[in-house]
């Protein structure tokens, strides 16, 4: 009895598969054709580089030991002239953001591998017998020149700016704790350096300027006397000024002698028309008369006057005058200089020093096999939907 019973759940649970197939034969068929799809460009798509990523991530992978450093490129904030300015702008450093990317383009440059190389022993450190295969120093190219290394060296080090907040993360991957950490405070020690390299180089070029500035000021200054001197010589006299002052002063000494001989003839010719004293005093007017001429020639004359000695002298003197204020603003802006000098243009803070890993934080084993999985069924499911259009276009 036990029998049969059994027999007939088996006999109704195949109706009921059938029945089921029966309802939904599309269903059955996709499935058998997927199943059918994982061929062989499913295993070479898929299978394959899973397996190879599988093995590789959990099997061959070496632990990398991170030391991260945080630091900032700052410069001295410029005083603003204008009132506004002034009161927008507060106090203290501004992030100098062109020397940030310098210093970041350092740190990933062929200089700063040479330095490590050389001071640091990089290769050592990047050819520990801990590394496999793959990521190791020559590792499978089995190239050992500074071109293969400085690639080499991308995997081990980054250096990425935060641009809101002007901080730079250093990061330096390791196969021993101890090594990242002599990298980074390397690359810390290095950036500062050059940074200080820059500094010195601003101050040079600050001096240059301001002395060659002060020098061909000097000269200057120096060349109007020498024609100041020689122009002098040649005129005979000291100072055009006084000597057009002493003239001026004997023309109205003369005026006034002039003036009163005027007088004194006026007064003849009304008392005593036929005083013998009034040719005398002509002829003494006439000489007035004369000599006020000559001297005012000698005052304004076309040729060898005061007016034109003077005139040349007052250039001369005015040229000396403004050669000895740009030599005295020269003399300034060298002071400025020397006192700006003295102060640093820029520093870098380190916000947070490296640190001495305690346990490794890379590779990402499940995430990076994870990815790549992932990476490989999108890249087949791609395929394969191509595959199938292409089919029921060449069927149509």
């Amino acid at each position: 009895m036990s029998e049969t019973s059994q027999l007939n759940r088996v006999r109704s649970l195949a109706r009921a598969v059938v029945a089921d197939v029966a309802i939904h034969p599309r269903a059955g068929a996709r499935i058998r054709q997927f199943f059918r799809s994982l061929n062989l460009w499913f295993w070479a798509i898929v299978g394959l580089p899973t397996l190879v990523a599988g093995v590789y991530y959990f099997a061959v992978a070496s632990d990398l030991y991170l030391s991260e450093a945080k630091f900032i490129v700052r410069s001295p904030k410029q005083v603003q002239t204008s009132s506004i300015g002034a009161l927008i702008q507060s106090t203290g450093l501004a992030r100098a953001v062109d020397d940030t990317a310098v210093v970041e383009d350092f740190i990933m440059s062929r200089d700063a591998v040479r330095r490590l190389e050389r001071e640091n022993d990089l290769r050592a450190l990047f050819s520990r017998p801990e590394g496999d295969f793959v990521t190791r120093f020559p590792g499978i190219l089995m190239r050992s020149d500074f071109e293969a290394l400085f690639r080499r060296y991308d995997h081990f080090v980054s250096v990425e700016t935060d641009h809101t907040s002007g901080v730079t993360a250093l990061r330096v991957k390791a196969y021993r704790p101890e090594d990242a950490l002599t990298i980074a405070r390397a690359l810390l020690n290095y950036s500062e350096q050059l940074v200080n390299e820059l500094n010195e180089r601003a101050r040079q070029d600050a001096l240059s300027t301001a002395t060659h500035e002060v020098d061909r000021a000097q000269e200057q200054v120096s060349g109007i006397q020498r024609q100041l001197t020689a122009y002098r010589v040649e005129q005979k006299m000291l100072d055009p000024k006084s000597a057009s002052t002493g003239v001026l002063e004997l023309i109205g000494q003369m005026n006034a002698a002039q003036a009163t001989a005027r007088q004194q003839l006026g007064e003849l010719f009304k008392n005593s028309p036929n005083s013998p004293q009034i040719p005398l005093v002509q002829t003494r007017i006439a000489s007035l008369d004369k000599l006020i001429a000559e001297e005012r020639a000698k005052l304004s004359g076309e040729t060898n006057s005061v007016v034109a000695t003077l005139t040349e002298y007052e250039r001369l003197a005015l040229d000396r005058e403004l050669a000895e204020k740009a030599l005295a603003s020269a003399f300034t802006s060298l002071e400025a200089a020397r006192l700006e000098a003295q102060r640093q243009q820029l520093y870098l803070e380190t916000i947070a020093q490296p640190n001495l890993a305690d346990y490794p934080l890379y590779p990402k084993r499940l995430v990076s096999f994870g990815m790549v999985l992932v990476s490989c069924l999108l890249a087949y499911g791609i395929a394969w939907l191509l595959v199938i259009s292409a089919r029921e276009h060449a069927a149509a």
